[in-house]
């Protein structure tokens, strides 16, 4: 059970860091994304 706490708490981490880096960061591609 720990292993899923520490993988939990590594992943939560690592989005806010994304989340954070996106919205510091204006995004430079068009509002209209083509996958």
């Amino acid at each position: 059970m720990e292993a899923l706490v520490y993988t939990f708490l590594l992943v939560s981490t690592l989005g806010i860091i994304i989340i954070a880096i996106l919205l510091s960061e204006p995004p430079k591609v068009p509002t209209k994304i083509s996958k």
